[in-house]
């Protein structure tokens, strides 16, 4: 059964629902009120039907269009946020100072949530109103973000650290240009 069915059926099909709408008919009548009789809907021009039909069967790549690039930079990015991710995860077990690692750690980790979660936001570019400007937005709020933590969780140096308030200030305006 076909999504289409299953919904005609639960609200129009069902013995409940027949009874409501039968009901409600008759209460309508009795107050004199008659359902308006609509004309027969035309059958749309065999060329305006195909296209519905192309336009319903189309893929991804149809509306990526010309910002597919962006797909392709959401993969690389993907991949690169799981590398990341292992290699943090193997590289700061090996700290000796238990405060340190934990704070190593943190660091790490919000890098990484933060590369993954605009990782797949990425994918989502083609269909920005504006998909350079945003996902350039987002693509350079990350990489200064998600860069400037996993240096801080790798090596301890703090210098880098007010990049990463500025990626996300890019990131922020990133999503914020996908309301106007």
């Amino acid at each position: 059964m076909a999504l289409g069915d299953t919904l005609d059926y639960i609200t129009l099909g069902n013995p409940l629902s027949r009874a409501v709408i039968s009901s409600t008919s008759a209460i309508f009548r009795s107050f004199g009120l008659r359902p308006k009789t609509l004309p027969p809907p035309e059958a749309p021009p065999i060329k305006e039907a195909y296209q519905q039909i192309v336009v319903a069967q189309s893929s991804l790549y149809t509306y990526a269009g010309r910002n597919y690039h962006f797909v392709r930079l959401a993969g690389l990015s993907g991949a690169s946020a799981i590398f990341m991710g292992a290699y943090c995860k193997y590289f700061l077990k090996d700290i000796s100072d238990p405060k340190e690692q934990l704070e190593s750690q943190s660091f790490g980790d919000v890098a990484n949530r933060i590369h993954f979660l605009h990782s797949f936001a990425l994918m989502a570019m083609p269909l920005a109103h504006y998909p350079i400007f945003t996902g350039v937005l987002m693509a350079t709020g990350t990489v200064l973000f998600s860069g400037c933590m996993y240096y801080r969780a790798l090596t301890g140096d703090k210098k880098l650290q007010h990049y990463a308030t500025i990626g996300g200030f890019f990131l922020i305006a990133a999503w914020m240009s996908l309301v106007f």
